[in-house]
């Protein structure tokens, strides 16, 4: 590549304005001994871009980002000047992979040195696991404390359904594909309360140890905070789960900045002139076909964010083609969705992987179709508490026939071919018609454990074993082959640029995967249920238990 690429000109002008930014930073007088970082909110993972042509608009300030924190941290971590980090948080709505996420760039500044030290005025469970590893934990006097473990519960509406004559019909493979069991059942089967309680008790045994290593206790001691249920900051302290109860002006005695202010004290590395980069391709929320969109009607089982298979296509497509991109990183957070789709999806990956190294970094779910998409990729990578496996099918259908009935709804029929009508909602499925769709259903299966086994050069036979539609947290996930190590959305980027042979400060970007947004065109009953969420038109589902909510 000549050494005049327009890229590297780029670059080079870049870090021009990166010395003389550092060379000020050099002169700065008064610099700060402490900074003060606020987390509120969600803390998406990277950074988005708003579009005054998107529908519905976002307002208000945009939320700081995993990716501009994790920048920031780099930046102080490097800044002898700094002795401590004060988190300050402020009504944040965490997960717990990007608690785990977050953990580790507390142990970056931890390790440079730094003296971490955390706010908060209220604290869950996944905001504890992660504020438990600072070095100083305050709480103010009135300070609202709900760590109190972990809770799964579900809503089963089959009874609430049956009151308006509306009935839903299940054909899954295998015992532990729930997903449609909310919409079939009354009450939790014994192999979902079997699986669920296998997740819970992965989350408590690996955030408990945790906690315990990072207070400083025995693992038992943990369990006892927890199940009495402590409620007081001062009692809290007393037993050891905060340091300190304080109010914020009784904490921040020196000099400190925010964070935002301290960029004019903090220096940026400058770049090697090189031209490759890694290009980051996000899949997030349910899998369908044709473009991804966001629901203007964002309520669970109705609408949200939906990863269209055309959109991926594009994008993976756009980076095989773009001369600068030497690997991807493939971040997934996706329960699954459309079987169609999520091949459709897969093919991309595995026809592109050996052409360029594909990186897949697993969030809080890579379940169904969202583990479907990446099984060819070079390397996987999850969280300890990710959910992903779930390998099976299901396929549902709300049948109307009885509501029809009762409301005087008339439906008249001419048909052509035996099976015709095996998608509509006017009737039950007979015999024939349910046999055909156990066929169809078991040979989306055996693709999907075939794509498993020959991704992660597994047999067919271990795969059914560890499939059956049974989700597994991302450890358990390692302990069995379906991913080959933990880590997170940085770990995959690193491991991206040496696969790649880049320089470890070589370019990361976003590759862009469009989005549409429209609302639901509606002219009758069955139109008006199928526009609240596009997977009702999908025949065959690759995705995890819905309706399932995990209490933190």
């Amino acid at each position: 590549m000549s050494d005049f690429h327009p890229v590297i000109i780029k670059l080079a002008l870049q870090n021009t304005l990166r010395s003389a930014s550092n060379f000020m930073a050099d002169l700065a007088r008064d610099k700060p001994k402490a900074v003060l970082i606020e987390l509120s909110g969600s803390l998406p993972m990277r950074e988005k871009k708003r579009k005054w042509t998107e529908f519905p608009p976002e307002f208000g300030p945009k939320p700081l980002s995993i990716e501009q924190l994790e920048h920031s941290i780099t930046q102080i971590a490097e800044a002898a000047f700094i002795e401590k980090v004060i988190f300050r948080f402020e009504a944040m709505q965490l997960g717990l992979t990007s608690a785990e996420i977050l953990r580790k760039q507390f142990a970056r500044l931890q390790a440079a040195g730094k003296k971490v030290i955390v706010y908060a005025s209220q604290l869950g469970m996944a905001s504890y696991y992660l504020a438990s590893l600072a070095d100083e934990l305050v709480l103010p006097e009135s300070a609202e404390l709900q760590i109190l473990g972990f809770a799964l519960e579900q809503s089963f509406l089959k009874d609430a359904l049956g009151r308006f004559g509306i009935e839903a019909e299940k054909v899954a493979i295998k015992e532990y594909k729930t997903a449609g069991d909310t919409l079939v059942r009354s009450h939790m089967s014994e192999t979902d309360r079997e699986q669920l309680s296998a997740l819970l008790e992965g989350f408590e045994d690996h955030l408990y140890s945790e906690i315990a290593k990072a207070r400083k206790v025995e693992l038992e001691t943990v369990k006892g905070w927890i199940n009495k249920g402590i409620s007081s900051a001062e009692v809290a302290r007393e037993v050891g789960m905060i340091d300190r109860v304080a109010y914020e002006d009784e904490l921040i005695g020196e000099k400190h900045v925010l964070v935002e202010e301290a960029q004019r004290f903090l220096k940026s590395n400058r770049r090697s002139l090189t031209a490759g980069r890694v290009g980051v391709i996000t899949l997030e929320g349910a899998i369908m076909t044709g473009k991804s969109r966001r629901s203007p009607v964002p309520f669970p089982l109705i609408g949200g964010t939906f990863a269209g298979s055309e959109s991926l296509i594009a994008a993976f497509r756009a980076a095989e083609e773009d001369d600068t991109t030497k690997a991807i990183v493939f971040y997934v957070d996706s329960g699954g969705g459309s079987a169609l789709a999520s091949d459709l999806i897969w093919r991309e990956v595995a026809r592109i992987n050996p052409l360029k190294p594909i990186i897949a970094v697993m969030g809080q779910y890579a379940a169904s179709g969202g583990y479907y998409v990446l099984t060819h990729a070079q390397k996987v990578l999850a969280s300890p508490t990710t959910l992903t496996g779930s390998i099976g099918v299901v396929g549902t259908q709300l049948i109307l026939e009885e509501f029809n009935a009762k409301y005087g709804i008339n439906v008249d029929v001419i048909q052509r071919g035996r099976f015709a009508r095996v998608n509509s909602s006017a009737k039950s499925l007979d015999p024939e018609e349910r046999a055909y769709l156990e066929r169809s259903i078991a040979e989306v299966y055996d693709r999907f454990i075939s794509r498993v086994a020959e991704g992660r050069k597994l047999t067919k036979e271990r795969v059914n074993e560890l499939g059956r539609g049974r989700i597994w947290t991302g450890q358990a996930a390692l302990e069995h082959g379906l991913v080959d190590e933990l880590g997170d959305i940085f770990k995959g980027i690193s491991i991206a640029k040496e696969v790649a042979k880049l320089a470890p400060d070589a370019r990361v970007y976003n590759v862009s995967v469009p989005k549409n947004y429209k609302l639901p065109q509606v002219d009758s009953l069955e139109t008006f249920i199928d526009s609240f969420n596009p997977l009702l038109n999908e025949r065959l589902l690759l995705i995890h238990p819905w309706g399932v909510r995990l209490r933190v």
